[in-house]
Parts: structure tokens; C-alpha cells; sequence
């Protein structure tokens, strides 16, 4: 258990929710009702560039390089994510998108799966040509079960490839647990 000290009058319950033992000492248990646990996340990058060769297909997001991985529940060999407890969990996937015609007008979609359904998903359509690169995000907070299997997948309506992370583009796949 931390102990926080404050100076100044004793604060009322109606002001906060820590307990008292003194006037000089507010008591937290900062773990709750799970003492010396550690939050499980990851965070992989890709190190490699993916082609997307077929329109309105999807393929699966490779992401090759751990970052960090608290907990051991990503699996940098096939990209999955795989909670070891149950609970509820940030989940998010970012792709940066470089058509092979930028001429073209297009839409890119991700999706986050569990167990090899969509459960979260985001699109971006791009005019014709624009100097920036498209990256696409999808996000959620998921209550996931022990042995579920998270993965990220993309389509496109053309032709082209998924960057490696680097410091202008972005291709990354993360969760943490709450």
C-alpha cells in the first residue's frame, strides 16, 4: 500500500474517496482487488512492406517487431494477439496505405477480429491524388476472453502496399488490459 501525504485541512469524504487514518496521511491501494498485478500489453510494429494485391480482399496485418510485450500475449510470428486472462482490453491497429495509382480515387478499410470475427472497424476514402499517405486506425475497448485470438486485417478498392513503421508512416498494433 502507497501512502500520499497532504498538507492543509482534513479533506471530507464528499471530496474524495480515500481512506483516513490521520490528518496527515491519505492510504491508496493502488492494485485494488488485484494487489501486485501486472497490467499485460504490447505494442509491435511492422518492419517490412506488405502488398495488397487484390481489390476487396482482405488480408491479414503482419506486424513483425515487438516493441514490448508485458505479460508475453502477443505472438510477433502470426500477429496475434492472445489475452492470457480474461478482462477488458484497449485494441487498436493503424495502417499507412500507399496506392499503386494515386490518380485513382480509393477506400481502405481495417478491421480488429476476435476469433476471426469483426468486431471493430474503420474506412478512409481518398479523392484523387493527394500528397499525404493514407493511414487508416480503428480502436475499441473489448471485454475478451482467456485463449481469444486478435487479429487485424485490411482491404482496399485498389491495388498497392502497407509501409513499414517508420518515423512518417505509421503500421502498428497494440492492446493493453484495464
Amino acid at each position: 500500500m502507497k501512502h500520499y501525504y497532504f498538507a492543509g485541512e482534513n479533506m471530507g469524504s464528499q471530496q474524495h474517496s480515500h481512506k483516513h487514518e490521520d490528518k496527515k496521511t491519505i492510504k491508496i491501494n493502488c492494485g485494488g482487488d488485484r494487489p501486485e498485478r501486472e497490467t499485460a500489453a504490447f505494442r509491435a510494429v511492422s518492419s517490412e512492406i506488405q502488398r495488397i494485391d487484390e481489390i476487396d480482399t482482405f488480408y491479414k496485418v503482419l506486424f513483425q517487431e515487438e516493441q514490448f510485450d508485458i505479460g508475453n500475449i502477443y505472438n510477433a510470428n502470426n500477429s496475434t494477439f492472445v489475452p492470457r486472462r480474461s478482462g477488458v482490453y484497449y485494441v487498436a491497429g493503424t495502417v499507412t496505405f500507399v496506392p499503386d495509382a494515386q490518380e485513382l480515387a480509393y477506400r481502405v478499410r481495417v478491421e480488429i477480429r476476435v476469433n476471426g470475427v469483426s468486431v471493430a472497424a474503420d474506412n478512409d476514402y481518398w479523392g484523387e491524388f493527394s500528397p499525404f499517405v493514407n493511414a487508416v486506425n480503428v480502436n475499441t475497448i473489448l471485454q475478451l476472453e482467456a485463449g481469444d485470438l486478435v487479429e487485424v486485417f485490411v482491404t482496399s478498392t485498389t491495388p498497392g502496399r502497407l509501409t513499414e513503421n517508420a518515423p512518417s508512416f505509421s503500421t502498428r498494433f497494440e492492446a493493453a488490459e484495464f
